[in-house]
This record gives C-alpha cells, structure tokens and sequence, in this order.
C-alpha cells in the first residue's frame, strides 16, 4: 500500500513540475506543422557515427524526441528499453533524438548512467519543432518510406501505446 500512496505521490509530483501532464512544455513551442515528408537530418550518434532519415528507409521508426531535464521523459527509459529489445531482428526500431544543449561525450555519459539500451542521436529544439513537437516527451512515427505517419500526442506514453503506433504503420 505504501508503495502505491507513494507512486501515486510521484505521479501529482511529475504533473505539477510539467504543467499538469506528464509532458514537459516548451515556452517557444509552435503549433504543430503538417511535415510530409520528414524533415531532413543528419545527426551524431552516442557511442559513435551518425543517423541521416536516408539511412532509415524501408524501416518503421519510432522517434522519440526528449531532454534529459524533462521528468516524463525520465519515465520513458524502461519502457523504450523493453521496446527496443522486442523490435530487435525486425524492421521496426525506436531511435530517441535528445534536444539537451549537453555536449555529445557529456549525453554519452547520461546515457550509460541512466542504462540507455537504444540508439540516442543528439539534435537542437528546431530539429524537433520542425517534427511537430509542442512539449517533451515527443513522438514520431516515420514510415519505411521516410514519411511522418503519426504524431502522438506529446507526454508520457507507456510499451503498449508505442508499440501499437508502430503497428499501425509497420514495413510490410
């Protein structure tokens, strides 16, 4: 019982540091744009190379863009991990773009602290407005022909919620 009083603590914590949902607003946040196809990017990679949108074709690809100080975001690692490691082998994949003003070594040390299991390319907020974003955690659903197919809603979203966006739209 304690241990749920205490999640449930957790959870009105997380809303009012993120304007009451488990999302994180941003103050120059933009409506979101109609973006089809998919902006461009070419981006560095934590532990090394880069990932361009050309290098994902014939993939569907979960993309979840986050910051590191954003507490849903936080949330999302176990979920992402789990994801991630039941898409290996299939021509599905999670790929999370971090708009942290950190340095590239200094997310590659986030990353390995909080236990990153899937690929984290590091970006600027207009890469992610761009994507449609108005608050974090943002996710994107791109299509193995480079194409946006779905933009969630922005905020926490759990396995089951980010495996069935895929679904939806899996390579076939």
């Amino acid at each position: 019982m304690k241990t749920l009083v205490r999640a449930a603590a957790c959870t009105v914590a997380l809303a009012a540091l993120c304007g009451g949902g488990l999302a994180c607003r941003r103050e120059d946040a933009k409506p979101p744009a109609a973006a089809e196809p998919a902006p461009p990017f070419d981006l560095p990679l934590v532990g090394g190379g880069r990932v361009t949108l050309d290098s994902l074709r014939g993939q569907t690809v979960l993309v979840d863009f986050w910051a590191t100080w954003c507490p849903p975001c936080l949330l999302e690692i176990p979920e992402l991990n789990a994801l991630s490691a039941e898409l290996a082998g299939s021509r599905a994949r999670v790929l999370a773009i971090s708009v942290d003003g950190l340095t590239l070594q200094a997310l590659a040390e986030w990353v390995g602290e909080k236990g990153v299991k899937y690929p984290v390319a590091l970006a600027d907020t207009e890469l992610a407005t761009a994507y449609g974003a108005d608050a974090f955690p943002f996710h994107v659903v791109l299509g193995p022909d480079g194409r946006v197919r779905e933009r969630l809603e922005s905020g926490f979203h759990d396995r089951s919620q980010l495996r069935a966006a895929l679904a939806r739209h899996a390579a076939r």
